[in-house]
């Protein structure tokens, strides 16, 4: 038996028993329960839930603990940086906002989270870009910059949080400018999993048992949601089992490198089996086959709507097919655009969703050159580090469920007489 196989057996051995010692004491460990299921986190829930922490006046009562704390942790270029001191020093001043709106660069956008701590004639701002999910739109980051400086604050400080990428995208900010900031301790970018640090000092500083739990929770989530954490006994033994030797950590690399390619194999086989079962459903609709790479963030899967403008779309949000969503599109090239039309389409596609239709939504594209009518985040939404999504893909359960979805976009649409104008 070769190494790499050798090392497989005995991971698989390490879970399964894992798995059945978590079944025999399920009832005392409730491995599965989290507060966060019943909880929105989509990207403005977790906006809401980040702003009340930070918040001194917060209904946390801890103060303005959770704020230093925040500072120090995630924005050090802050913290040791003198000219923000008097900021520091008077921290329960600050105010927090959600989805502030950048009325003084009249460009009607909405500051997921703004911090403002007035000083006596002084005032300091902060912008949290909070992308969890959703990709960068046009100027957006130098908008909110903009709307920074016409502020008059004496000090402002942008902040882009995401996991996936280290940088706005340049169709967000270009990359001088976002030099220039970087160079002028006007930027930080923060990856949620940078939270952790954070959020554990203010378990530690937290005298509230209520809020401790919730601040747990949040770290749990955090990394299940964006670490792919799913369980950290699991993690550790595998971990432990690949570190046990020279020849398991000769293997744990091949196997690592062999895992986008076998990715890209099983998106391969999602895309004959989508084409599969569309054929033989006589299906209103068509596959447009597309050779997916996973190398870049916004590669998708196209399907033409039979006698209309209209097309579906399956794309990823992230590298290495991460961050799946779904949705209609209409392609703005030949089409004057009919913002009411669309706005039908949403109205519609919201109304009765049994999976998504809290979080379908609409949106101008225009690095695409188009509009989404209606679109959500497939779910599982972590293909980078979950094995369930690929599971499914290999049984033939994702393309049916995939299927599923498009029959009933296409069912809104035909009902509702909306895949024509």
């Amino acid at each position: 038996m070769s190494t790499v196989q050798s090392l497989i057996n005995d991971v698989s051995q390490k879970i399964n028993a894992l798995e059945t010692a978590q079944a025999l004491y399920s009832r005392q460990l409730s491995p599965d329960f989290s507060t966060f299921d019943y909880i929105n986190t989509d990207e403005l829930g977790l906006s809401r839930i980040l702003a009340a922490l930070l918040d001194p006046k917060g209904s946390h009562a801890q103060q303005e603990s959770f704020l230093r704390l925040f500072v120090e942790h995630c924005l050090p270029v802050i913290y040791k940086d003198d000219n923000w001191q008097t900021m520091l020093n008077n921290l329960e001043k600050t105010e927090v906002f959600l989805e502030e709106i950048t009325g003084k660069s009249n460009t009607q956008r909405r500051m997921d989270i703004y911090l403002r701590c007035q000083v006596g004639n002084d005032s300091y701002g902060i912008c949290i870009e909070n992308k969890p999910y959703a990709a960068d739109q046009l100027d957006q980051m130098k908008d909110y910059a903009t709307e920074l400086k016409n502020r008059k604050h004496k000090l402002w400080h942008l902040v882009y949080l995401n996991e996936d990428n280290d940088v706005p995208s340049e169709y967000s900010v270009d990359t001088k400018t976002l030099e220039y900031w970087k160079t002028s301790n006007q930027y930080s970018h923060l990856r949620f999993s940078d939270l952790i640090g954070w959020l554990k000092a203010c378990q530690v500083e937290c005298q509230n048992h209520s809020v401790s739990e919730f601040i747990a929770q949040l770290t749990k989530f955090i990394q299940k949601q964006f670490m792919g954490i799913e369980n950290m006994n699991e993690a550790k033994s595998v971990l432990n089992t690949m570190l046990s030797s020279q020849e398991n950590i000769t293997s744990a690399l091949k196997i690592a490198l062999s895992t986008h390619d076998m990715k890209k194999q099983l998106i391969e086989k999602l895309q004959h089996d989508l084409t599969t079962i569309i054929a033989k459903g006589n299906k209103p609709y068509s596959m447009i086959k597309t050779n997916l790479k996973g190398i870049k963030k916004e590669e998708q899967i196209t399907f033409n709507i039979k006698e209309s403008a209209l097309e579906f779309c399956l794309g990823f949000g992230g590298t290495v097919f991460n961050f799946p969503y779904l949705g209609i599109f209409i392609a703005n090239d030949d089409v004057k655009p009919d913002y009411e039309y669309y706005e039908k389409i949403l109205t519609k596609c919201k109304d009765g969703h049994s999976l998504a239709s809290e979080n379908i939504k609409a949106e101008e594209d225009k690095e695409k050159g188009g509009y989404w009518c209606a679109w959500y985040n497939f779910e599982p939404h972590d293909w980078w580090s979950k094995t369930e999504p690929w599971e499914q893909i290999h049984n033939k359960k994702m393309a049916y469920k995939i299927i599923a979805e498009l029959d009933w976009y296409y069912k809104v649409l035909n009902d509702n007489g909306l895949l024509t104008k």
